[in-house]
């Protein structure tokens, strides 16, 4: 069971990197004049990047904040384990398993923090 909590964690993370990848490309793509007159004002990369970066991480870390939040009410809802053994009893963190809710949120942020940054300064470097 622990795999696959493990590799749906990780499909997870892989899918929010391709999801921020292509939100920020696109969004890029949707101000090409704000950036075109930015740059005209003196603007460097670096600097418009930041912008999107700072967005697309702080909406990431947002969503994942309220994935955690909807699964730990879930969770909740789950049978505790009994005598009498049924589908899904016991499903519960133990211990040290409870820094999950809190590190997911900044796995994704610092995950979406990178993958923002190499999306939109890939794509600025395009459109010189």
């Amino acid at each position: 069971m622990r795999i696959f909590g493990f590799a749906a964690l990780g499909l997870i993370l892989l899918s929010s990197l391709a999801l921020v990848t292509l939100a920020a490309s696109t969004a890029l793509a949707a101000n090409a004049q704000v950036i075109n007159v930015l740059r005209l004002i003196g603007a460097r990369d670096a600097y418009v990047a930041r912008a999107f970066v700072r967005r697309f991480t702080l909406r990431a870390a947002g969503g994942a904040v309220a994935g955690v939040v909807l699964a730990l009410g879930i969770l909740l809802l789950f049978p505790r384990s009994s005598g009498i053994e049924t589908f899904l009893t016991g499903i519960r963190f133990q211990g040290a398993e409870w820094l999950w809710p809190v590190v997911v949120p900044i796995i994704i942020a610092i995950a979406a923090f990178w993958a923002t940054r190499f999306a939109a300064l890939r794509k600025l470097q395009e459109t010189r």
